[in-house]
């Protein structure tokens, strides 16, 4: 065989493989990562790596393994595995682990990454982050009450500093969801202060769940605070009745449950008076035929 001969049977060989690469990475179902960071009211700070996969539309995939890294430069550095749950969420809880890496400025750049699988294609996110601070309290001046915010950071000194320019929204915890009463943004000093609403139903006691978050900030991410406080009105536990027989708003069952006995005891009753009234009507028959 020539030597061109050769060459065009590789070059064909190579086209077929390169041809079913492609096709193979075809079938594969095309992924999606949302990587997000947030700081509780508890200050544990987590990033939460959403996962999805697309069939009619992106749902959630579940049992994946997320690579969580802290990135030193052009490093990576291996953080933890995380599976997702079946809600596609993976979740890393930020510590003081000395792996993590913070450049001069304070900034900490994370990476997530899902590799590629035989059904999935691989994707990968990062995101830049600053560590924020978000401090809530009351207090009250005069008559009125207020809710007071703060957001701070620290600089390269390790000095806490006021953050201008940042919006809260304040929340009241309801019994499904958070209800938003309020947005303000910190002046100067990193502070804002929000008169309480007067109208708020509390629980037995007044007492309220309030909640301050900054949402999806480009270099902070998400910081919430949260706090309890009895100015709420009070709102008294309805005691629970016990419908009974007698009442007026017994339940039906019960109406029609005592209906029928009631019933059957007449019918049986009326039965027994039927064959007594039967018995000495056919006796004084009988006395009748007796003396004809």
């Amino acid at each position: 065989m020539n030597n061109w001969h050769k060459q065009l049977l590789v070059i064909g060989l190579i086209a077929i493989i390169a041809t079913g690469n492609v096709f193979a990475g075809q079938d594969k179902k095309k992924t999606n990562f949302r990587l997000e960071y947030f700081k509780k009211s508890d200050k544990t700070e987590q990033l939460v790596a959403k996962l999805r996969f697309k069939e009619q539309s992106y749902v959630p995939l579940a049992n994946g393994v997320v690579n969580f890294y802290s990135i030193k430069r052009d490093e990576r550095i291996l953080l933890s595995k995380v599976e997702t749950d079946e809600d596609g969420q993976a979740i890393f809880i930020i510590d003081d682990n000395p792996k993590i890496f913070k450049d001069s400025l304070g900034y900490l750049t994370f990476e997530a990454e899902y590799n590629e699988t035989s059904e999935y294609q691989g994707v990968t996110k990062s995101i830049t982050l600053l560590q924020a601070d978000l401090e809530m309290s009351f207090f009250q001046k005069d008559t009125v009450k207020y809710i007071d915010a703060t957001v701070t950071q620290m600089n390269t000194d390790g000095e806490s500093v006021p953050i201008e320019g940042i919006d809260v929204v304040f929340y009241v915890k309801g019994t499904f969801s958070l209800l938003k009463f309020g947005q303000l943004t910190t002046g100067d000093h990193g502070k804002v202060e929000i008169p309480f609403p007067v109208d708020m139903p509390g629980d037995s006691e007044g007492i309220l769940t309030i909640v301050s978050k900054v949402l999806e900030h480009d270099d902070f991410g998400t910081l919430e605070a949260s706090g309890q406080i009895n100015w709420g009105i009070l709102v008294p536990l309805e005691k629970e009745k016990h419908r009974g027989l007698g009442d007026t708003d017994a339940p039906l069952w019960m109406v029609y449950t005592l209906i029928t006995l009631l019933s059957a005891v007449w019918f049986h009753y009326l039965y027994v008076i039927y064959l007594i009234v039967k018995i000495r009507v056919g006796k004084r028959l009988r006395d009748v035929r007796l003396k004809f």
